[in-house]
């Protein structure tokens, strides 16, 4: 069982790069049999769809640009979890992660690739209330139209997702999102593998 994270920063190794690392360890570290998958589009070329509709057959698409190379990962049979994060840019998501949204509707198209995956967002902005939560319910919007199921960062907290603050130092600092990256990486693996039919660590 596999849990797939996509880092949707421009910049490769960054604030959201270090937080999903976080996020990803701690899904991991719910069993064995879970493996993590880090997947950064820094530095990729990433073209907005077109909408030409010819991946309504194949799971291809006509665009000559790095997306091809991302479809085995993202169709892979054994991602249980997928966890988008991004950064915000004006309280929303960033380019990167709004075009591989608007890509990955071949999934959708091709038998409902994603169906039951589930889905958790993270999201870093340079301030603490800078639309964190707003950019996490935009990508789960996209998430429920791929019928995933979506989760909070689990309990204590309980909220969208992950919310970390890089402005004071970069999220290295920032104990209260670290703890919502964690708490997000781990619900994702206890409801991947139940929906995978398998029990939570410890019971």
């Amino acid at each position: 069982m596999k849990i797939l994270g996509i880092c949707c920063s421009p910049r490769p190794g960054q604030s959201t790069f270090q937080a999903m690392q976080t996020c990803l360890a701690a899904a991991g570290e719910q069993g064995e049999d879970i493996e993590t998958d880090l997947l950064e589009l820094a530095g990729r070329d990433l073209r907005p769809c077109l909408a030409c509709g010819e991946c309504k057959t194949q799971l291809a698409c006509p665009i000559d640009d790095d997306f091809g190379s991302l479809i085995p990962t993202l169709a892979d049979p054994e991602v249980a979890g997928m966890i988008v994060g991004t950064p915000v840019y004006f309280g929303m998501m960033t380019a990167q992660c709004k075009t591989l949204i608007d890509r990955c509707v071949m999934f959708r198209r091709n038998d409902w690739i994603f169906r039951n995956r589930v889905g958790g967002v993270l999201a870093v902005g340079g301030v603490r209330n800078g639309g964190q939560e707003l950019t996490i319910q935009a990508v789960q919007a996209a998430m429920m139209c791929h019928d995933m199921i979506c989760v909070s960062d689990g309990q204590p907290t309980a909220h969208f997702g992950a919310t970390l603050f890089s402005g004071g130092g970069g999220v290295q600092t920032d104990d209260f999102g670290l703890a919502t990256a964690r708490h997000l990486g781990r619900r994702v693996a206890e409801v991947a593998r139940r929906m995978r039919g398998g029990a939570e660590k410890g019971g």
